[in-house]
Formats: structure tokens, C-alpha cells, sequence
């Protein structure tokens, strides 16, 4: 057998539809019936759980994003691909030494809810900390900054 070539046993070569880049869209609301967003998270997370995220973590993280948006001065018309991203895992004691696995969430804003694209498990060091930000396209940072620049300059 070669050395770089290794096949497990019960393992099928892929195949095309394998192969292929399948986008995730999950939708992220409170009245989902679906354990979609759940069941994505315990299939990456495995039996991690002291700093992943849940389903209600990631609602909380789009309802703060969602604020945000709405300080920037930006309508809800205007919010369409705004895109968050949410680290998992608040802040630990510095004597904590050793790393913890956490999560990012990606998520797209729709025209009413937000999307899911990607769920990564990521480790994180004790200096490192969770949190949400918030991405703008063009013509949502130009209302931002008009709206920044209407608070604080009088022209």
C-alpha cells in the first residue's frame, strides 16, 4: 500500500455530490420547530459544551446584532446582507492555563430573520474572549456614516 493513500474500512470514495460545496443556510428564529440549528451545532461541537454556543446563544448574539444595526440608523429594509459573526465563550479566570473549544457563527441577515452559513469549532485561549460583530456592505456603511455624521457635525 502507499503511503499517502489510506482507505478506512466502511468508508465509500466520494463521490461528486460529496465533493461539491454545499452552502449551509440554517434559519435562526424562536418559533422554529426544526432542531436544524441544533443538531449542526452538537454534529460540529461533538461533546464539547462548557463554551460552545447553543440555539439560544445565537439568537441572543442576532437580537444584539440586530440593536446595532438599528443605532447605526440602518432600516430594517436596508439590513438585507449585513453578515454577523459570533464567537462563543465569555472571558475565564488567567490562572485557567489550558485552551477550551468554542465555536464561530456566520450568519447572513435575510429579508426577516437571519442565516446561518457556517458553524466552525474553533479553541480558545484564557486572553481570549467571545463576542459579536457586526459586518456592513457599502451602502449600509454609507447610512451609518451618514447617520454618524449627522449626530455629531452640523453642515
Amino acid at each position: 500500500m502507499k503511503e499517502g493513500l489510506h482507505i478506512e474500512r466502511g468508508m465509500n470514495p466520494p463521490t461528486k455530490k460529496q465533493n461539491r460545496n454545499t452552502k449551509m443556510k440554517i434559519k435562526i428564529a424562536l418559533n422554529t420547530k426544526s432542531r436544524e440549528l441544533s443538531d449542526s451545532l452538537e454534529k460540529v461541537n461533538g461533546k464539547a459544551r462548557s463554551a460552545t454556543a447553543s440555539a439560544m446563544d445565537i439568537l441572543n448574539a442576532t437580537e444584539i446584532c440586530e440593536k446595532r444595526l438599528a443605532e447605526f440608523g440602518i432600516s430594517k429594509s436596508s439590513r438585507i446582507g449585513a453578515e454577523m459573526t459570533y464567537t462563543s465563550g465569555g472571558s475565564v479566570a488567567k490562572s485557567y492555563k489550558y485552551k477550551r473549544i468554542a465555536n464561530v457563527i456566520k450568519a447572513v441577515r435575510g429579508g426577516s430573520y437571519w442565516y446561518v452559513t457556517s458553524i466552525t469549532k474553533v479553541e480558545l485561549w484564557p486572553n481570549q474572549d467571545g463576542g459579536s460583530r457586526v459586518g456592513l456592505n457599502a451602502e449600509q456603511e454609507k447610512i451609518a456614516l451618514a447617520g454618524v455624521r449627522a449626530k455629531f457635525y452640523n453642515i
